[in-house]
C-alpha cells in the first residue's frame, strides 16, 4: 500500500505566499474599512478620499489627450498629508472604453503608502 507524504512546511508556506500575492489587490480595500489593523483613521480617511475621487471621475466627461496629471493635495485631509491624482486613458485592448485609475499617497519615503482604484467605462462620444 502506498502512502502519500504530507507536505513539508516550506511547501505549505509556498502555496500561501501564491494565494497572498494574487488575493491582496481583491482584498485590500475591503480589509481597510472592515478590519482596521494599523492607525484605521488614517487609512478609513484614505480609502474614503479614494472612493470621493473615482466617483468625481466617473460624472467627468471624458478629455481626450489631458497629460498624467501630478498629486495634489486632498482638500479636507491636508492633516494627515494625504495626496491624490485620477488618470483617465483609453483601455489598451478594448478602444470604446476608457480606464479611470485614481490614486492615494501619503507618509514618507520609504515608509509610504499609497491605494488605487479602478474603474471601466464606457465612452459615449468618439
Amino acid at each position: 500500500m502506498a502512502e502519500t507524504a504530507s507536505r513539508s512546511i516550506f511547501e505549505k508556506l509556498i502555496y500561501l505566499g501564491i494565494a497572498t500575492f494574487f488575493l491582496w489587490p481583491f482584498v485590500q480595500l475591503w480589509s481597510i474599512k472592515a478590519i482596521p489593523v494599523f492607525d484605521s483613521d488614517t487609512h478609513l480617511r484614505a480609502s474614503v478620499a479614494l472612493e470621493n475621487l473615482i466617483e468625481e471621475a466617473i460624472s467627468r466627461p471624458y478629455e481626450r489627450n489631458v497629460p498624467r496629471p501630478a498629486f495634489k493635495p486632498v482638500k479636507g485631509c491636508e492633516d494627515i498629508g494625504l495626496y491624490g491624482r485620477v488618470e483617465a486613458f483609453p483601455h489598451p485592448e478594448m478602444p470604446a472604453n476608457v480606464m479611470l485609475r485614481a490614486t492615494v499617497r501619503w507618509g514618507i519615503f520609504p515608509l509610504g503608502k499609497s491605494l488605487s482604484l479602478e474603474y471601466l467605462r464606457a465612452r459615449t462620444r468618439p
